[in-house]
């Protein structure tokens, strides 16, 4: 019986030293973070949501939205980009389980400010190339609070300026020619406050923009300017000036020159109606 037992023994010690020696190591999953990205639309002059049409006239939506990058500090850039309708992912910045915030941006300079972070952002020189600029926060989240889950709801942080022009009924059967229209005295440069009141600090620059690419034959009817839509930095009107350049009847090119006036407020769409009438046109 004692030899039966001892063997017994051994088998049972055996067995055990084999089931410790197979057992998978617990694996630990990866902490990514994962972008869900909407928009807060556009709004019209009188405050309803606008949705413009891509870049042939202009604006960036979430659909649209192809790239962009996002800050968690000064050194932490992330870049996402959009394959096949998914955004890629990224490591979670720290390992443990605290509050962090996200900036979020698609164009602009970013910085970190001890703190306190902006966007240095400066329009394209030319109108026809400008930038619709869309920023986003997610603040004091941490990953076990959102699974991953970075949620960006990007708001318009310009103007967004269409101009139309035509000729009045009063001008009657004169041929009216428009050889450029120019748009002057623009701040172009501009600082964006993620986390202050007065989002937009620091305007500088007094630019210009030439609106057309050739000659215009003005009709009754409101031609939209061939710039599309133009993403100013929000800023007053005082001082703007718009000039017309054009001919009548085949004469001598002369211009007009109209002082603009009020303000353009951030993530809102406007019209300007460019009226050639008798008071211009002889």
């Amino acid at each position: 019986m004692k030899k039966i037992f001892f063997f017994t023994f051994l088998s049972t010690a055996f067995l055990a030293a084999c089931s410790s020696d197979d057992q998978d190591e617990p694996k630990q999953e990866p902490r990514l973070i994962t972008v869900e990205v909407t928009e807060n639309p556009l709004l019209d002059a009188n405050g309803t949501p606008k949705q413009l049409p891509t870049r042939t006239a202009a604006a960036t939506t979430s659909e649209s939205l192809s790239a962009f990058f996002m800050n968690y500090t000064g050194d932490n850039k992330y870049s996402f980009e959009k394959t096949g309708g998914s955004w890629n992912t990224i490591d979670w910045p720290v390992q443990d389980n605290s509050k962090i915030d996200f900036y979020a941006y698609n164009a602009g300079n970013f910085l970190w400010n001890s703190g306190n972070p902006y966007l240095s952002f400066t329009m394209d020189a030319s109108a026809f190339n400008q930038t619709d600029l869309l920023v986003a926060t997610h603040k004091d989240i941490s990953y076990n609070d959102v699974k991953g889950k970075v949620s960006l709801v990007f708001d318009h942080a310009c103007a967004a300026v269409k101009f139309n022009i035509y000729k009045t009924a009063g001008v009657g059967e004169k041929s009216v020619t428009v050889k450029s229209v120019m748009l002057s005295g623009v701040s172009d440069q501009g600082d964006y406050y993620y986390n202050e009141d007065t989002k937009w600090q620091s305007l500088s620059g007094s630019a210009s923009y030439t609106l057309t690419t050739g000659d215009i034959t003005l009709t009754t009817s409101k031609q939209v300017l061939p710039c599309g839509y133009l993403f100013l930095i929000p800023q007053s009107k005082e001082g703007l000036t718009l000039t017309v350049n054009y001919t009548v009847n085949g004469g001598t090119e002369t211009s007009h020159t109209f002082n603009l006036t009020g303000v353009w407020e951030a993530g809102k769409e406007y019209i300007v109606n460019i009226s050639m009438g008798t008071s211009i046109i002889n």
